[in-house]
């Protein structure tokens, strides 16, 4: 999750906040209802057919691109004139399975629920218990929360107001059954919404994520909180992100400085975030290193693991370069590196197991300890619904000596 430019961009959630009172009352009232079904969808659903005539279709209009994913994030949307979100992911897998170069949709999911949300306002709800899991780094999430909320930042009285309802926003709702994977994305979504709501103020976005995540029931996710509101510091990408950080950027000369005012967790997150000040640096082991080990030392595991999940993507998924990286660190983290750039295939699309499995395989001439496959196995309950088709693929493509841990 990178400085946008067309070939290498990683989204951020770009806006919440109410302008008024009754915009506040609106979207505590919304919080405590359940979702609904069937908003915003057509009447007429295109079938199979017609789904895959308009992804050859988009397929062949940026053939001739000099960097087709950003076309195919560009006409995709489009297409939501005349289909609904769902349809328009369908035509998105079968583009993928077409043109293996669109392999990372998160600016896609971002902007598909976007639209929908658009459509109407106060569904937004709705859209989020739509998105599709594993597809597009859950990119429809963000996209879903961030419409419905653009508008200026809250007053402290309006914000401790919203504490409460903010605290189950991301937990298990009649109609939105999360994965953990999927909580934490909405936790981490939650970050990058503290700093719309407190108008870019960081320390007090930092509380923020204490009070909704620390206290409330996802506790184990404070993290990614504080991830989602220091990066909207390090990676802006719409005007109006740029306009919230504007003047509280920190430089390379300044940064040390910065991360100084904060302790424990929040300086962890201010310091791994900032790795776009770094971002030639980190993409060579020695200069990650370097990086993570500005650290405190309860820190560094976790920076690493961030920064395998960015690395990943920088390597636009290419499995020879990312062995090459994690194959040249230091002996301690080569394992952690593997593992870590394995889940990020998963979780970045559901259809990416068997490439993760063959990574971790490919990966055991410098992890003889299979901590790769150990991740693998351990975390397949947190990345999908124990029993579910994606849950008993992974298990059943583990080695037989990772099947019986896998299943547990």
């Amino acid at each position: 999750m990178h400085i946008r430019n067309t070939k290498k961009k990683i989204v951020v959630l770009s806006g919440i906040g109410i302008a008024t009172t009754a915009a506040l009352v609106s979207m505590a009232f919304f919080i405590r209802n359940e979702f609904q079904e069937g908003i915003g969808r057509p009447s007429a659903r295109p079938d199979a057919q017609e789904i895959r005539r308009l992804a050859q279709n988009t397929v062949s209009s940026c053939a001739k691109e000099s960097y087709r994913p950003g076309c195919y994030d560009r006409e995709i949307p489009k297409l939501m004139d005349v289909i609904s979100m769902e349809d328009a992911f369908r035509v998105t897998k079968i583009i993928q399975d077409t043109d293996r170069a669109y392999n990372f949709c998160h600016v896609l999911g971002h902007e598909l629920s976007a639209r929908e949300v658009k459509k109407k306002p106060d569904s937004w709800k709705t859209v989020i218990a739509r998105c599709p899991s594993g597809m597009c780094s859950n990119g429809c999430i963000h996209g879903g929360m961030q419409e419905r909320f653009r508008a200026e930042s809250l007053t402290d009285t309006q914000t401790a107001a919203l504490v409460p309802e903010l605290q189950t926003l991301c937990e298990e709702k009649s109609n939105w059954h999360p994965t953990g994977l999927e909580r934490g994305t909405c936790y981490h979504a939650v970050g990058h919404l503290a700093m719309y709501m407190t108008g870019g103020d960081i320390k007090k976005s930092v509380v923020l994520c204490d009070e909704i995540v620390a206290k409330g029931p996802g506790r184990d996710f404070m993290h990614v909180c504080l991830d989602g509101a220091f990066m909207q510091i390090f990676q802006p990408l719409e005007p109006e992100d740029f306009a919230l950080v504007r003047g509280r950027q920190p430089t390379k000369e300044t940064i040390a400085a910065f991360c100084n005012a904060f302790t424990g967790e929040a300086k962890g997150s201010c310091i791994s975030e900032s790795w776009p000040l770094f971002a030639e640096q980190v993409k060579k082991s020695e200069g990650l290193t370097v990086f993570c080990n500005k650290e405190e030392p309860a820190e560094q595991d976790r920076c690493y693991q961030g920064m395998f999940y960015v690395l990943a993507i920088q390597f636009q998924f290419d499995a020879s370069a990312m062995q090459r990286f994690c194959s040249k660190l230091p002996v301690m983290r080569r394992g952690q590196c593997s593992a870590g750039m394995a889940s990020r295939l998963i979780e970045t699309d559901y259809g990416n197991i068997s490439k993760a499995v063959q990574f971790c395989d490919d990966a055991s001439r410098y992890d003889p300890a299979e901590q790769c496959f150990q991740q693998m196995a351990a975390s397949a309950g947190f990345h999908f619904h124990a029993g579910s088709k994606e849950f008993l693929e992974l298990c059943s493509k583990l080695p037989d000596r990772w099947k019986q841990v896998c299943a547990r």
